[in-house]
């Protein structure tokens, strides 16, 4: 008798909660964002009704130091010598046509790693060794790494001379790729092409919009953990959602909505005393897109710090949390620490920070440590960092 079931239970997506301190000497946010190479969106939420301190700093550091490369290049270009030293210095690139799971999808991912996501068809053509994807258990897909930075990667060596020879005869084909180069302040690097590239300098695209009347909820629910780690976390996810509605600027989280609970069942996070009636409020998101490498992202990630804890002559212009949310491209062969990454329903590989200012004093039974933050990270199903 046939059946509609699955035979086997669907793969699960994670999400992984972190309660931490810029204090601690291991810089665990810093770790978490350098290790995830290929980032296409930053947004930045302020609660405030404006806040031209910060938004003219960020603003001003990206359009003087920040911008990518659009192009359509052979495989066979990065093992041309200007390439080869432009990897060494930390290049990342990635191509930008087709799907995880349906195309050819090639990357360089900032540390000498190339990484080949590959259809069957192409694998078996290609002449290089790889392994079989790890989300492809029917052998469909495989996956190519080849260590740019190897002693072996030197022309006139058997292993590079092996790799050319494929480029140039097997996978010919020219991917549109996207590609940066920076230091380690997040400062781009210029990229030099042949004559026979057409590259695109792009620089990133940022905007801002504010939000009125909107209800922002307490987030001092989730700046101490105590002994109940389960609600904590459910504090943790309210407070995430929130802030995916208002990144599509919903108008749930507007004051007064009254939607039918039969089209719409979310509500806002409770406020810290129930019996008071929410106060509307004005806040302010700034966006950036574009190929963010994943130093830059931790340059932004630290200026939004510096200025959040200077002190202003005009306090209600200055927001007293933030959240710093950041997308990986869905598509991408790998995510953090160079992890095989899929796309399967979702693709979803992001991670987002709740921070607080050190200017804000602990009140009751909060924190005491001015340097608190937290970390949420979600992570699709087809994505070994789960």
């Amino acid at each position: 008798m046939s059946t509609f079931f699955p035979e086997a239970d669907p793969p699960k997506a994670y999400s992984y909660m972190t309660h931490y301190s810029f204090n601690s000497p291991k810089k665990l946010h810093a770790t978490g964002i350098l290790s995830h190479p290929f980032n296409q969106k930053i947004q930045v939420f302020l609660p405030t009704a404006s806040s031209p301190a910060i938004t003219s700093q960020l603003i001003q550091t990206l359009q003087k130091d920040t911008y990518y490369y659009h192009a359509h290049l052979p495989l066979s270009l990065f093992l041309s010598s200007n390439f080869m030293q432009f990897i060494r210095n930390g290049l990342i690139a990635l191509s930008v046509q087709g799907g995880i799971d349906t195309h050819d999808v090639i990357c360089i991912d900032g540390k000498g790693r190339m990484i080949l996501s590959l259809t069957k068809d192409t694998y078996e053509q290609l002449g290089l060794t790889g392994v079989p994807s790890k989300f492809h258990p029917n052998r469909h897909r495989y996956v190519v790494e080849i260590d740019m930075l190897s002693p072996a990667m030197v022309p006139g060596k058997r292993g590079f001379d092996r790799i050319k020879w494929c480029f140039e005869n097997t996978l010919v084909t020219v991917f549109p790729m996207v590609l940066a180069s920076v230091d380690g302040h997040g400062v781009s690097l210029p990229l030099e092409f042949p004559d026979t590239v057409k590259a695109i300098k792009m620089g990133f695209k940022i905007q801002c919009t504010s939000l009125n009347n909107i209800i922002i909820p307490d987030t001092r629910t989730i700046r101490t953990i105590g002994k109940n780690n389960l609600r904590w976390r459910l504090n943790v996810s309210g407070l995430f959602e929130w802030i995916g509605m208002a990144s599509i600027q919903s108008d749930r989280i507007v004051q007064g909505d009254k939607i039918d609970p039969y089209l719409c069942v979310y509500s806002n996070p409770p406020q810290a005393n129930a019996n008071e009636t929410p106060i509307a409020s004005r806040a302010c998101l700034i966006e950036i897109t574009g190929l963010i490498p994943a130093p830059s992202v931790l340059h932004i990630f630290e200026l939004l710090r510096s200025v959040l804890n200077e002190s202003s002559p005009d306090p209600e212009l200055m927001p007293e949390w933030a959240n710093f949310t950041v997308w990986g491209f869905q598509d991408s062969p790998i995510s953090w620490r160079g992890k095989e990454h899929g796309h399967l329903i979702s693709g979803e590989n992001m991670y987002s920070f709740f921070l607080w200012s050190s200017n804000i004093s602990p009140q009751g039974k909060e924190h005491p440590d001015t340097g608190v933050y937290v970390m949420f990270e979600n992570v699709a199903a087809h994505d070994l960092h789960s």
